[in-house]
C-alpha cells in the first residue's frame, strides 16, 4: 500500500501555492496590533447611513493602510533586479473568497489613498460580485490554465511571469501578465471566518511588502484610564518584507494606523470633510 495518494480535484489556488512556493527563505518579519474600534464602529454606523452604503472594517482598514503609505511613500517599494524601486501609486489587492471559501482570487484597487471608504466598498464590491458570478474574464482564464495544468507546467509559467513582470518590469495585460499585478500592499479579511489572529504568507510573484490581515473583531479586555473595561477589539496582524520594512518603518506604521482609527474623522476625503459655516 502506498504511503500517499493524489489530491483528488484540488482547487486553483491549491495547485498555484503548491507551483508557487518552495522551502522557505524568504525575509518574513510578523507583528500584531490589537485596536480599540469603539470610536470607529460608531464612525462607521453613521457613515453607512449617510451614504446608504456598506462599508465594513475591512474597507476602513484599507482606506488606512493606502493613507499610511501614502505618507511614506519609501515604504510602497518593490525589490527588482538590481535595485529597490519606489511605486508611483498606492494600489492595494483586497482577497476574494471564492466556491464557498473552498478558493481564493483577489483584486487590485488603484491609487487607494485618493478613494473614500464608500469608493473602496463599492469597487470590492462590483469585483467580488464579478468573480463570484463568474462574469470576470481574467479569472475565468486563470482559474482554468491553474486547474488544467500540472505543477512542473506551473512551475515554468509563473517563473517566467516573475521574469517578465518583475524583473524586466514589463507590462503585458494581453497576456495576463500587467506590470505588478498585486500592487503596494494586500489586505485580507479572516474575521468572518471566526479567526481571532493570524498570518498572511507572501505570494513570491507579487513583490508587496505588506499583507495585512483582518481578523474577528470581538470584546477584550482594555485598559481606559485606571480602569479596565471590555471593548470591541480587533486584532490586526501585519507580515512585512524585512528588506523593505524593518522593525522602526513597522512601529511608525503602527503609530499611523493607531492615530488613525482613534480619530476616524482622518479617514474621510477632502470632498467629504465637513463644510466649515
Amino acid at each position: 500500500m502506498r504511503h500517499y495518494r493524489p489530491a483528488e480535484n484540488p482547487s486553483a489556488f491549491r495547485k498555484l501555492a503548491a507551483a508557487m512556493w518552495h522551502a522557505p527563505n524568504d525575509p518574513h518579519i510578523f507583528g500584531i496590533l490589537d485596536l480599540d474600534l469603539t470610536e470607529v464602529l460608531k464612525f462607521l454606523e453613521q457613515y453607512n447611513k449617510e451614504r446608504g452604503c456598506k462599508a465594513t472594517i475591512t474597507h476602513v482598514m484599507t482606506r488606512t493602510l493606502a493613507m499610511t503609505l501614502a505618507k511614506h511613500p519609501e515604504y510602497n517599494a518593490k525589490i527588482g533586479w538590481s535595485q529597490i524601486r519606489v511605486r508611483n501609486s498606492v494600489d492595494i489587492f483586497c482577497q476574494v473568497s471564492t466556491d464557498g471559501g473552498r478558493d481564493l482570487s483577489g483584486y487590485k484597487i488603484q491609487g487607494v489613498d485618493k478613494l473614500s471608504i464608500a469608493g473602496i466598498a463599492a469597487a470590492l464590491t462590483k469585483a467580488a460580485g464579478d468573480i463570484r458570478a463568474d462574469r470576470d474574464p481574467a479569472f475565468k482564464r486563470s482559474r482554468n490554465m491553474l486547474q488544467t495544468l500540472p505543477l512542473w507546467a506551473l512551475r515554468i509559467i509563473l517563473w517566467f511571469m516573475n521574469l517578465l513582470t518583475n524583473k524586466l518590469d514589463l507590462d503585458l495585460p494581453k497576456l495576463g501578465m500587467p506590470r505588478d499585478p498585486f500592487g503596494s500592499a494586500m489586505v485580507t479579511s479572516v474575521g468572518m471566518l471566526g479567526i481571532d489572529a493570524g498570518f498572511a504568507p507572501f505570494t513570491p510573484i507579487a513583490r508587496c511588502p505588506i499583507i495585512i490581515t483582518v481578523t474577528r473583531v470581538k470584546p477584550r479586555p482594555w485598559v481606559v484610564g485606571d480602569k479596565v473595561e471590555p471593548r470591541p477589539v480587533l486584532r490586526l496582524c501585519g507580515t512585512f518584507d524585512h528588506r523593505v520594512i524593518d522593525g522602526y518603518h513597522a512601529g511608525v506604521i503602527s503609530g499611523d494606523i493607531e492615530r488613525l482609527i482613534a480619530e476616524p474623522g482622518l479617514l474621510l476625503t477632502d470632498a467629504e470633510q465637513p463644510t466649515a459655516r
